[in-house]
C-alpha cells in the first residue's frame, strides 16, 4: 500500500510562473514541493490568473492554489502608497490566520514560509505548530561594510545608515523571534547564517536561485570584441550598493586595460558613475545600454567574457547565477550570496578588505576564458532538498 503524501502548506507573498528573483523563486520551489508532497500555496490574489494559465498548460499534480487578498479597499489605498511597511504586515497577518484555518481543515506535515525572503519582516505563518515550520530561504543581513562606506556617495550612505538602523531593529525584534519559532532556519548565505546561529534549533544555508544551465550556452561563442579585447558585464539597477563605481574603478588599474565594461541597468547611479569613468579615463571603455529585457540580457551574457559583479550586500544574486548557468564566469566580492554561489573554477570571489578595486582587476586578469555552463543551481535540485528539509528530520517540539 503507497505511504500517503505528507501535506505541505508554503506562503509565497510573491509567487509568478514568469516572474524573476523572488516571484520567480516563489514558483519554482513551490513546484518543486508539489513533486512529492501535497501542497496548498498560499499567495497573492494578483498572481492567481497567471498560476491557472499556467497550470492549465503544464498542470503540476498535488499543487492547490490558494489566493488571498486584503479587502479592496486596501488594495485601492495601496495603490497611492509603498505597500512594503503596512500592506505586506497585514498580508501576513492574514496569511496567518488562514494557514491556522486550513491547519485545522488538513491537518499539515509541514508549514513553510518562502517569500519574501527578508529576515526582518514578519512572516506570517511562522508560529508555534503541531506541523514542522520552516522559516526561508531569507536574507537581508548582509550589510555595506564601513570601511567601504564612502564608494556609495552621501546620498547612499544616508540610505545605508537609515537602513542599518531600522533593519537591525526589526531584526532583533521580529528576526530573532521567527528564528527561535521555527524548527529550520535557512539562510541564503553565510552572513545570515552568523545572524541566525545563536537563536535556531537548526539552521542551513541555501540560496533561493533556481536557474537551470541555458541550452543555447553550449553554442559558438560570438564575442564582443576583437582579438585581444574582453568585455565584462555589469547587470543590475544602478544604485549604490551595487558596486558600480568599484567595477568602473577596476577598469583604470593595468591589469584591467585590455577589458570594457557593458552597464545593462537603469538607476539613479548612472550620471554619477558617467563622472566616474571621465574622471579616471575610461569613458571611451564603458557603454551604458540602459536596461533591457531579460532576453536580451541573457544573449549578453552568452557573448561576455566576464560579469563584474561588485555587489556590496547582495542576498543571493540572480544575475551571479544566470551568468554561470551561460557559461560566463564571475567576479565579484565575497560578500553575502554571490560568494555562497560562485565556485571554484566559475571566477574570482575577492575579498573586501584591503585593496578591493585592486583584486577585482586582478580577479578579471586571471580570467582564462569561459567556463562550463553551471548546472548546479538549477530547479532540478530543490525537490531532493526539500523531502530533505520535509521528510528525514522530525520536527523539535514546541
Amino acid at each position: 500500500m503507497t505511504a500517503p503524501r505528507p501535506k505541505v502548506l508554503i506562503s509565497a507573498y510573491a509567487c509568478r510562473p514568469t516572474g524573476g528573483s523572488e516571484p520567480g523563486a516563489g514558483w519554482a520551489w513551490a513546484k518543486a514541493a508539489a513533486r512529492d508532497h501535497d501542497v496548498w500555496l498560499l499567495t497573492r490574489g494578483k498572481f492567481a490568473p497567471e498560476i491557472a494559465e499556467e497550470l492549465a498548460v503544464r498542470p503540476v499534480p498535488g499543487l492547490t492554489l490558494v489566493p488571498l487578498e486584503l479587502p479592496k479597499w486596501l488594495l485601492k489605498l495601496r495603490r497611492r502608497h509603498a505597500d512594503v511597511y503596512w500592506y505586506y504586515p497585514l498580508w501576513q497577518r492574514l496569511a496567518g490566520r488562514t494557514a491556522e484555518r486550513l491547519h485545522q481543515q488538513h491537518g499539515f506535515d509541514v508549514v513553510h514560509h518562502l517569500t519574501f525572503a527578508v529576515d526582518w519582516m514578519p512572516a506570517g505563518v511562522v508560529r508555534r505548530s503541531t506541523a514542522k515550520v520552516i522559516w526561508g530561504p531569507v536574507g537581508g543581513s548582509t550589510a555595506v561594510p564601513l570601511p567601504m562606506a564612502h564608494w556609495l556617495g552621501p546620498r547612499g550612505l544616508a540610505g545605508e545608515l537609515v537602513r542599518r538602523a531600522w533593519t537591525g531593529v526589526a531584526r532583533r525584534v521580529v528576526g530573532r523571534h521567527l528564528a527561535q519559532t521555527a524548527d529550520l532556519v535557512v539562510a541564503q548565505n553565510n552572513d545570515v547564517a552568523e545572524q541566525f546561529a545563536p537563536h535556531a534549533r537548526e539552521l542551513v544555508v541555501q540560496p533561493n536561485v533556481a536557474i537551470r544551465r541555458f541550452a543555447s550556452a553550449s553554442g559558438p561563442y560570438e564575442p564582443y570584441g576583437g582579438p585581444g579585447e574582453k568585455t565584462a558585464l555589469f547587470v543590475g539597477r544602478l544604485i549604490p550598493w551595487k558596486g558600480l563605481l568599484l567595477a568602473i574603478s577596476a577598469l583604470a588599474r593595468p591589469e584591467a586595460a585590455h577589458w570594457e565594461l557593458r552597464v545593462i541597468g537603469d538607476g539613479p547611479d548612472w550620471r554619477r558613475a558617467e563622472r566616474h569613468a571621465e574622471q579616471l579615463g575610461v569613458r571611451d571603455r564603458v557603454e551604458f545600454v540602459g536596461q533591457l529585457p531579460r532576453e536580451e540580457v541573457l544573449a549578453a551574457l552568452l557573448r561576455a567574457d566576464a560579469l563584474l559583479a561588485p555587489s556590496l550586500r547582495e542576498a543571493a544574486g540572480w544575475a551571479v547565477t544566470e551568468a554561470l548557468a551561460s557559461g560566463c564566469p564571475v567576479v565579484c566580492v565575497d560578500r553575502g550570496g554571490p560568494s555562497v554561489i560562485v565556485g571554484p573554477g566559475e571566477g574570482v570571489a575577492v575579498p573586501w578588505r584591503g585593496d578591493v578595486v585592486g583584486e577585482l582587476a586582478r580577479g578579471l586578469a586571471s580570467l582564462t576564458g569561459r567556463i562550463h555552463p553551471v548546472d548546479r543551481w538549477g530547479p532540478d535540485r530543490l525537490p531532493a532538498l526539500l523531502a530533505t528539509w520535509y521528510n528525514n528530520s522530525t520536527r523539535v517540539p514546541q
